[in-house]
């Protein structure tokens, strides 16, 4: 498929195609390979553009969007216990963070959805004075 042709995962190669990821100089030659018929001028704005890291609240509406939406949000408490229990007081990152979603077979033979957040754990920091760089605006 296109994502492993160009050596990203899944969802980042949707997110180039839909302008909300930057196209690096490395993928962009995998990607010409991959789509030959890809313009120079829409390969050229994929890398120098500024993604939209945003959405639409109407996305929301999408079923699939809003199954995913309310599957977070209904476990949402559990995964972060987990989360601080297993990394400590903090959170994970959303920028460096790896998205897939693929498929699996279930008992009956069903097809399963399997979506995969993998993102680097931020610490919540003590914010001491001595670590500070900028100067107080109380000062």
């Amino acid at each position: 498929d296109l994502a492993n042709e160009v050596g990203v995962t899944n969802t980042y190669i949707a997110q180039i195609m839909l302008g909300q990821a930057k196209l690096t100089a490395h993928s962009a030659i995998a990607l010409k390979q991959a789509l030959p018929d890809l313009s120079d001028s829409d390969l050229d704005a994929m890398q120098q553009n500024f993604p939209f890291r945003s959405f639409d609240d109407s996305i929301l509406k999408e079923p699939n969007v809003y199954r995913t939406y309310e599957a977070v949000t209904h476990y949402g408490e559990a995964i972060k216990r987990i989360i601080n229990e297993q990394c400590g007081d903090g959170i994970m990152s959303a920028i460096d963070f790896y998205l897939d979603v693929g498929t699996t077979t279930g008992k009956q033979g069903e097809k399963r959805v399997v979506i995969t957040f993998n993102g680097k754990f931020l610490p919540h920091i003590e914010q001491t004075l001595e670590d500070n760089g900028a100067k107080s605006p109380r000062d």
